[in-house]
């Protein structure tokens, strides 16, 4: 029975048992005490270990199966397993919230170039050779998708993609994993707003102008250079510039004051 205290003007509601119970395995998933793919003690173990009923402790699953840790598996070999958490699930979340929101395309990708700025600076300061050789790598296969030439909507897609493959390394690679996932996040928004303008542009029949590929893939390659060089702030100029020209690329087709359109 949930209890209700009341002290200094506030309430403060006691969490169930299901509750409580999802809160204690929570934390030991977090913390990395089950792995990834791991099954949970069988039901009747932990009824038993935990002093609760099946209903109690089928409730806690539900909740932890809700926050997308845990798959419930049915079956003679069935029970929880474990999943760790998933960026794209929040972000996800995260786009939804900004298209109730109104937000715009340009304040969307403002906060890229923002956020984006400061992880240039931040990679030039902590980048590795093995960060180089990965951005290196990112851009040769960019390189091989143009030269091959890009002449169909499968081929555009996959440039696309190679783009967002250097984006999340930038990110990946910054050494501060607050912002990592700050511009994790906000790349899948992005992404998903860049699939359907795709689509829209695949079902006009229109073809994609590619004529700034090759910019595009300078802007890369100077990055590196900038990291290589342990130039910072340089770095940080340098990226703002590239993300506001691609801003800019990504307003030929879409209006700038559009709100986001994430899910059609």
């Amino acid at each position: 029975m949930v209890s209700l205290f009341e002290g200094g003007g506030s309430v403060m509601r006691v969490p169930r048992a299901s509750e409580q119970i999802a809160d204690r395995l929570r934390g030991q998933i977090v913390r990395g005490e089950f792995a990834e793919g791991e099954m949970l003690p069988s039901e009747s173990r932990m009824v038993e270990d935990l002093g609760v009923s099946r209903p109690t402790l089928r409730e806690a699953f539900r909740i932890l199966e809700n926050d997308g840790l845990i798959t419930v598996l049915t079956g003679a070999r069935g029970g929880p397993r474990v999943r760790l958490p998933d960026l794209a699930v929040a972000s996800r979340h995260i786009g939804l919230f900004l298209q109730t929101q109104g937000t715009t395309l340009a304040d969307l990708l403002e906060a890229r170039t923002e956020f984006g700025a400061v992880c240039a600076r931040l990679l030039a300061t902590r980048g590795t050779q093995k960060t180089i050789e990965s951005l290196d790598g990112c851009i040769q296969s960019q390189r091989e998708v143009w030269e091959a030439g890009i002449s169909t909507g499968a081929r555009f897609a996959q440039w696309v993609s190679l783009t967002g493959d250097f984006h999340d390394l930038v990110a990946l690679h910054c050494g501060n994993k607050t912002l990592a996932a700050q511009i994790m996040a906000l790349a899948e928004v992005i992404g998903a707003e860049r699939a359907v303008s795709i689509r829209v542009k695949s079902g006009s029949g229109a073809s994609a102008d590619v004529s700034y590929i090759p910019r595009m893939i300078a802007d890369y390659a100077e990055l590196v250079r900038l990291v290589e060089a342990r130039d910072a702030r340089g770095a940080e100029t340098h990226w703002r510039d590239h993300l506001e020209r691609a801003a800019e690329i990504v307003y030929r087709n879409r209006d700038r004051d559009s709100v986001l359109s994430l899910f059609e």
